[in-house]
Formats: C-alpha cells, structure tokens, sequence
C-alpha cells in the first residue's frame, strides 16, 4: 500500500480526475478500490481541493453535482471514520452542528406522514395540512444555510485559495429551497401527483442530509484542521442577522473588548466595521442616495450635509460650524428644540414628519446615532 502513498496536492489531482471519469462512466469495483488504496490517508482538505478543480474545470451543474456525489457516495465510509475535533462547548462550530442535530430531527419527524401517502392516490386534508405544516418548518432550515452563505464561505474563501467547493455547497442549498417550495406548490395545486411527490420528497432528504455531511465531515474538520475555528468564533455575532435555524444563538458572555481599529489605513482607506472605502467613494455615496442627509453633532453644530441632484433644501458649506436652531427660520425653531430634546432626554430615538414644501409633500427623518 504504501507505493500508493502521494502528496495532498497529488491526492487532489487524482481525486479530481476520478470524479471527472465518474461523469462520463459507471463505477467499477476494482476501479474504486484502486482509488481507495491511494486514497487510504487522504484528509478533508484533499477534498475540499479536489472539488475546487473539478469546478475550475467545469462550474456547477447538475452534472457536476451528480459527480461529485458519486464521489463523495465511493468515498462515505473513509470521510465517515476520519477523527472527528472536538469542539468547544459554544463555539461557532459547536453550535453549527447543534443546529444540524436539529435540522436533522425535523426531517426525521416529517418521515412517518410521507411513508402515510406513498402509495395513495391522493392524501387526506389532514395528510395534507400536517405535510405543509411540516414544510413551514423545513422553511426555518434557510437560516442556516445563510449562515454558512453570509459568513463561514465568505470566512473560508479569504483563508483559502481552493474555495470553489462552496459554490457545490451553496447550489445544494438552492436545491433544498426549491424543492420546499415545489412541495408547497404541488400541495396548493388541487391536483395530486404521488410520483412528483415521491421524487422531490426524496431529493430533499438526499439533499438535505448530503449538505450537513459535507459541513460536518468535510468542511468543519478541514476548520479544526487549519487552526482557524477561534478565529471563526469572532463572527458569532454576525449570526444574529438570520439566527440558526432551531437553536438559540449563544454568544460568550465576556467578551475582551477589542483594541480600537485605526481609522485611517495605511492607503488613505478609511476603516469601516463593515468595509474601507476612500472619502471620494463616500462622497458619491451620499450624494447620490435618493434623500438629503444633514449630520448634526451632540453639541446642535452642522457638521456634514449631503449634495444629492435636486435637494430639497438649498445648502452651502457655510452652514458647517453652525448651529442647527439657526439653519431654520425661526418659526420652525420649536420644532428642532422639540426634536433635539426628546433625543438627549432619550424620549425617541427616530422622529418623523410631513412637510409641504414649494409645491410639494416632504417626508423628514430625524434620528439619533448610537
């Protein structure tokens, strides 16, 4: 066996190679034990690789996919037995896989109602109503998913330069949603269609356990692996965007406050919480949103305007430094004193009204910045 034994990247290359022959031919047994001999020692990341380089080659497609779980079927066993981390008790990881226990046990649940109308003509309102029942709930599992989408690929893809896995990943998520949605569609149509019925349900359940597979055996291994699941950790709180699916979000309850970022890069950027840009891009930015913008500091001084197209309000940068009670006239005075009030006293934290203006109805929002 070990004439066999080959480099990660090497693995890779023959890894690829081999799921690229399983599009175009059927498996062979002493073909896939071949492969499994030079495979013997191959770690997540030799996946995770090969898969790069079969959509570097190919893209996604349904094709593809149906390759790459041809694959990954040969090679269940291996990725099923490699070691699995332990993780840190409420970790971004720990949690990710809580909520798969509970994704899986939904799934589970809805299993007893299908195998109910697997042979009839066509279900009973009540089969009905607890088979959409169960699909609103299966709804729920797209929190997860954009869990992954919106934070772990971005994540990985900045840590890794053999990334494309996640496109395979994120297309399977795709899968799940429409075939919710079609499950949901066939059940409102009035008409039944068991055998449609039978392959989207079945789909789903290929789908839907071959994703947590690859999270858990595959992605979350090669995470550990890496070093780079403390690292994860710090986008806990990103999570709170969607949630997870079935489980409450848990955050640490100390948190060591981090240095202060600089402000200003090294390349004249400036340094946002969700991105850098210059001050020319954010100047276009404000002057090209649909409103007019007016920023006002804790002591009442005009510090900034915006100059969109077609502002409601004539302003020139003489007004900066100014007090706001006196950009108004001063029968309008009462209402800025009456705005700023209830924001310092902590009375409101958003005030709207309706204005007519030369012609026209103007909608004006005060706000309070945190």
């Amino acid at each position: 066996m070990s004439e066999y034994l080959q480099s990660p990247q090497s693995q890779a290359l023959i890894l690829a190679a081999f799921t690229l022959e399983l599009m175009e031919t059927k498996t062979n047994k002493e073909g896939v034990e071949k492969m499994h001999e030079m495979l013997a020692d191959a770690g997540p990341r030799v996946f995770i690789s090969a898969v790069d380089q079969v959509i570097e080659q190919k893209s996604v497609t349904p094709e593809v996919k149906k390759g790459i779980n041809k694959m990954l079927n040969v090679f269940y066993t291996h990725l099923s037995n490699l070691p699995q981390p332990e993780l840190k008790p409420g970790s971004f990881l720990d949690q990710m896989v809580s909520d798969n226990k509970e994704i899986s046990k939904r799934f589970k649940d809805f299993k007893p109602v299908i195998r109910k109308v697997q042979s009839r003509e066509a279900p009973q309102k009540e089969e009905r109503e607890e088979i959409q029942k169960h699909l609103t709930i299966l709804k729920m599992v797209d929190n997860h998913y954009q869990v992954m989408e919106n934070i772990v690929f971005p994540f990985l893809e900045r840590q890794w330069p053999d990334h494309r896995c996640f496109q395979v990943l994120w297309s399977i998520h795709d899968d799940v949603r429409r075939e919710v949605d079609e499950l949901k569609n066939l059940l409102e149509s009035g008409t039944w269609d068991l055998k449609r019925f039978n392959r989207l349900t079945g789909d789903l359940f290929f789908d839907a356990n071959a994703i947590i597979f690859r999270e858990e055996k595959i992605v979350l291994p090669a995470i550990v692996e890496a070093g780079l699941s403390d690292i994860l950790d710090e986008h806990l709180e990103e999570v709170a965007e969607t949630g997870w699916s079935f489980i409450e979000l848990r955050l640490p309850e100390k948190k060591v406050k981090k240095e202060k970022a600089e402000t200003v890069l090294a390349d004249g950027l400036l340094n946002f919480t969700t991105g850098n840009l210059t001050g020319e891009q954010i100047d276009l930015i404000f002057n090209h949103l649909p409103v007019d913008i007016t920023f006002v500091d804790e002591n009442d001084v005009v510090k900034y305007f915006s100059n969109p197209p077609g502002r409601t309000f004539a302003r020139t940068p003489a007004v900066i430094g100014r007090t706001v009670q006196n950009c108004h006239p001063p029968e309008s005075v009462w209402m800025v004193e009456k705005i700023l009030d209830a924001f310092k006293k902590g009375k409101a934290g958003r005030m709207k009204r309706h204005s007519g203006f030369l012609s026209k109805i103007s909608l004006f929002t005060s706000a309070i910045l945190p």
